[in-house]
């Protein structure tokens, strides 16, 4: 299975941070935060590749970053690939679904499926066991609990009907629903056909909530749902975000679930 991590933005929310330093960089606890979302890849049992989008304006720091890497991936059994989407400006930017619709045209759709993230995030929670029981044939996002309605304004909110996915919203205002849907999300085969389709439809390249609510109305998409549990996922997308990201990293432990937690929310989602 195949990996897609949308690390082409331009961090333009987090300058001066990252005048210099590509957002998906940045250090958290020492490490740059792209760092932490490799580890738990790595032990994605059933993960062969994974192909990450840059800028242009960016590629030479990504490809020292890629090579610090590769070999400890290589022994995983998991190779590394870069691709320049040739972006030099902000204004020029392709948006999510328009770099993985790049990442797709570049080496195509693999028939089990694949993983799909943004490169801003840190989860508290172990990714694995989520990512070792897909079988690639449906459509997942996470629902994490998220009562700060300040918090879930620059996220993606879920609309739910038990697991099932029946609405994403972009501009949750008002929205009544407290599951976010981070950019964390395993798509079938046929889900990752569909991002052609959505955008030549006219579908907001931007955001991946778009792409989703789409795929929720013309396919199917489920929800993993996870314990309640404050700070399962932190978004870094401002300096006061990477402020919050650090001093929680400093003060609290690096998981707040385990992975026999995650396992047997995957059990209850089963039955």
């Amino acid at each position: 299975m195949h990996a897609f991590l949308l690390c082409a933005g331009f961090g333009t929310r987090m300058r001066p941070l990252t005048t210099d330093t590509p957002k998906s960089l940045v250090e958290v606890a020492g490490r740059p935060l792209l760092d932490y979302l490799l580890n738990e890849l790595t032990a994605g049992s059933a993960l062969t590749d994974i192909h990450v989008a840059v800028n242009h304006r960016n590629a030479p720091i990504f490809r020292q970053w890629a090579a610090a890497h590769r070999a400890d991936l290589a022994a995983a059994g998991i190779e590394l690939h870069l691709h320049n989407d040739g972006v030099e400006s902000p204004d020029d930017q392709l948006g999510s679904v328009g770099d993985l619709k790049f990442l797709l045209d570049e080496v195509g759709a693999s028939p089990d499926g694949a993983l799909v993230s943004g490169g801003d995030s840190l989860y508290r929670f172990p990714l694995a066991p989520i990512l070792n029981a897909y079988e690639g044939t449906t459509n997942d996002v996470l629902a994490l609990h998220e009562p700060d309605p300040a918090r879930r304004a620059h996220s993606s909110v879920l609309r739910l009907d038990g697991a099932t996915v029946t609405e994403v919203l972009d501009d949750p205002t008002g929205a009544s629903s407290p599951c976010i849907c981070p950019s964390w999300l395993l798509l079938s085969a046929e889900g990752l056909r569909a991002v052609p389709a959505y955008l030549n439809d006219g579908g907001p390249p931007d955001t991946l909530g778009g792409f989703l609510d789409r795929l929720a109305r013309t396919h199917s998409v489920r929800a993993h749902r996870l314990p309640r549990t404050a700070n399962l996922r932190l978004h870094c997308n401002t300096p006061d975000d990477l402020k919050r990201a650090r001093r929680l990293l400093r003060n609290e432990p690096r998981h707040v679930l385990g992975p026999d937690t995650v396992r047997a929310s995957l059990a209850d989602h089963a039955s």
